[in-house]
């Protein structure tokens, strides 16, 4: 190829609708005036068809959005990019191999009687969808909104849709903001995106323990103080009496 015109040529799929294809050019290049995609099903004897490539967002990369008529574990797709007219690029896919899911949808969370905050979201995959009801696995990941670096992730290697962050994990007073992935297991080449952001607060409200928590050392004072009081006052009631 003019190697200086295409690198980092990579395809994935959400392995429902789409399967995209991508890769990096010079700035300023005009995707859909340079290159053309063209693709074909393997041992499928039919005309190749055409996928006019769009600029990304960072106008430093090409992206070509197919949509399949199908989705099988062993289909490969053969493909042809041409920049310019000239074939310069050869490429074969299996999308089953590449699957690169929808982040999960509908994110919320809700405060429980426990002081813990639940967050709870839905698969972005329904039936007749080829990924719907398959094993999944999860991310979490929620942080100060006032300190984004400082970030704590949550492994969830079970069948769940929802995730209590525990009000100990948490600073008082903060916003914080949370995020959800996944992962499927059988089809396990890329993590999702991350989901949509939700926010929460972590207010001040006191609960028994920090009732307690007081309580203790206020007390020992107070035991302290009482008894200094009564030490004197007895002193000096004895020094009287003698």
């Amino acid at each position: 190829i003019a190697a200086g015109h295409v690198q980092e040529f990579a395809c994935f799929s959400d392995y429902d609708k789409e399967l995209v294809c991508h890769w990096k050019v010079p700035a300023q290049m005009n995707c859909s005036k340079e290159f053309l995609l063209y693709y074909r099903k393997e041992l499928f004897i039919l005309p190749n068809r055409v996928c006019v490539p769009e600029n990304g967002k960072d106008s430093l990369s090409c992206t070509c959005t197919i949509h399949p008529d199908y989705f099988v574990s062993g289909l490969t797709y053969i493909l042809a990019l041409q920049f310019n007219g000239t074939d310069t690029w050869n490429y074969s896919v299996t999308p089953a191999l590449v699957v690169k899911p929808r982040a999960p949808k509908n994110l919320a969370v809700e405060k429980v009687e426990n002081g813990n905050f639940n967050l709870s979201w839905e698969e972005s995959y329904s039936p007749p969808s080829m990924l719907s009801g398959q094993p999944v696995i999860y991310e979490v990941k929620y942080w100060r909104k006032q300190h984004p670096t400082e970030i704590s992730v949550k492994a969830i290697n079970y069948q769940a849709k929802s995730f209590e962050i525990t009000a100990s994990s948490l600073r008082r007073g903060y916003d914080y903001v949370a995020s959800v992935r996944c992962n499927y297991t059988d089809y396990p080449a890329y993590w999702s995106e991350w989901s949509e952001e939700v926010e929460f607060h972590y207010d001040y409200q006191v609960t028994a323990e920090d009732v307690l928590q007081m309580a203790v050392p206020v007390s020992c004072i107070l035991i302290m103080a009482v008894s200094v009081i009564c030490y004197f006052c007895f002193t000096k009631v004895k020094k009287e009496w003698w």
